[in-house]
Parts: C-alpha cells; structure tokens; sequence
C-alpha cells in the first residue's frame, strides 16, 4: 500500500474532525489531547490552529478539494492540533475543539471508504485506502493512527479515571521541559520538538550527512508577512552530541542552507542557533512527507 503524504494526512485527520463528531458523554473528564500522544516519537508538532488559520485552511483545501470558505468553517471549529510521528514513521494525531454534532456513522460510511469497528469501548472508524483508524470520543476530542488503541486507552484513563491503564501519559514519558515546550505559552507559534532528527534534517537539508552528531531539534514556527513571498519566520535550535563537531555542523547547514535568508550561530558548547530562516507556506507543508 502506498504510504500517504504526510500533509494530506493531516489535512484529512482535520477535515474528519470538524466535520464528524458524537455527542459528549456529561459526566467524563475534560481531556487534554496532547496527553493522548505516544511518548516515544522522533518528532513532535503542535499546532495552535486559529493562529495559523491560513496554514489548516490551506490543508483541508489540499485533501478535501472544497472551497475556501467551507474549508475556513471547518478550521473555526479547531483550537489545537497535536502531531507525533513515530519511529517506525506512523503518525498519530490528536486534537481538540468545538465540534460540530453531525452524523458520524453515516458520513463515513462504507461508500466513503471508511468500516465501522470497536475498540476499549469506542467507535472508531477505518479508510480503506490509508488504513488509518480515526476515533471521536467526544464532541471535544478526536484523534487518529494507524492503530487507536494505545491512544483510547489513554483517552479512557483521563476521562473515566480507568485505574487499570497502564498506558503512559505524555507528560508522564517525555521531560518537564519539552512538555512544557511543547505545550505551554505557544501563543501563536507552531512548535516542534524531535528527539530523533536525523530524518528530519535529511528532509530539511538535503545535503546534510544522516549520520550528523544532532542529537535533539527544536522549532518556533511564527506566522510572518514582513517580507514578500514568505509566510514563516522560523527558529531553529539543535543540540549536539560533541561539542568539537560544531563547526563542521555549522559549515554543513550553511551549504544546505545556501541562498535562503538565514543567520547561523554557535549558542552553546554543543548548541547551533539558527534564526530568521524565512519560508514559504508550501515549505513548511511539504517538510515531512
């Protein structure tokens, strides 16, 4: 089966979740989506989604070839959008909002591509063509992967406070730090975090060697209009593993960065800086695939 472009993942998961939703149980825990994540992925984005209005828009329009202004309807229903990519490159997605009541079991339908199941006492349904499984617990939540059942089994924890789960929150697998990074004062900022990089500055940096001494990245991605042509300003920071390979490193992100508006710095011992990295919305759409 062939594996589906990330953006248009998101930008289904998105669609699906603005669209189709049941009716909230009144008697559950509010649930964060953020803790539904697996606690072991290479990268991490969060995605403040009436801050980067035009970016979702742009995302649901991608996937699901409507209108703009059906496709700025659905981002009004969202707030936040979480992502985690694993390891073994699968996505998880997670997110929360004001959805509207709507006729799930009849919108994905079997002549829509999507078949009905049941998991940790939850409807979620399958694509035929992604085998991705989508689940929507409540009108406040939604979420998607290639397998939901470690994530409802979380969503079940918080919400029914299930004492038998022992599935890990997010907070309770990644450090104080990047959780707070992650999802703490991000105002309009998308924010993202890999542990695991190397598939991320391949993508990125085409010239980059795989095997660089990076050990964790992280981003500020803000929305930006100052300059013609581009729509982010971007900040990236990367850790090192040894602090003597950082001017090597630095020399190799400048030959990928060549003739992009950028200013790169030593920060750290073992830290580069990169500021003012200015992109455009297709960039930042087409980063991971």
């Amino acid at each position: 089966m062939k594996k589906p472009n990330f953006v248009v993942v998101i930008a289904l998961f998105l669609a699906m979740a603005a669209l189709f939703s049941c009716k909230s149980t009144p008697d559950i825990a509010p649930v964060d989506a953020f803790e539904l994540l697996d606690g072991d992925a290479a990268l991490y984005l969060t995605v403040p989604v009436q801050a980067n209005s035009e970016f979702v828009t742009n995302a649901i329009q991608k996937i699901g070839k409507i209108a703009e202004s059906d496709a700025k309807k659905i981002t009004e229903r969202l707030d936040m959008a979480y992502v985690a990519i694993l390891p073994s490159g699968k996505i998880q997605l997670s997110a929360s909002g004001n959805l509207p009541k709507a006729f799930a079991s009849l919108a994905l339908s079997e002549k829509n591509g999507w078949t009905a199941g049941a998991k940790e006492g939850h409807t979620f349904y399958t694509h035929k063509d992604t085998g991705f499984e989508l689940c929507i617990p409540s009108s406040s939540n939604v979420f998607l992967a290639g397998n939901i059942s470690q994530m409802a089994k979380r969503y079940n924890k918080i919400a029914y406070s299930d004492l038998t789960s022992d599935e890990k929150l997010l907070s309770q697998a990644i450090s104080q730090s990047d959780y707070k990074y992650l999802h703490e004062n991000i105002s309009s900022n998308m924010m993202l975090y890999s542990p695991s990089p190397r598939f991320l500055l391949k993508n990125f940096f085409g010239a980059l060697d795989v095997k660089t001494p990076v050990t964790s990245v992280y981003a500020a991605v803000s929305p930006y209009s100052e300059v013609k042509g581009y729509d982010y300003n971007v900040k990236l920071v990367l850790n090192l593993s040894d602090a003597r390979t950082v001017k090597a490193t630095e020399a190799l992100l400048k030959v990928g960065l060549f003739g992009m508006a950028s200013k790169i710095s030593q920060t750290g011992q073992a830290q580069i800086t990169i500021v003012e990295l200015l992109l455009r919305k297709s960039q930042i759409l087409a980063l991971i695939k």
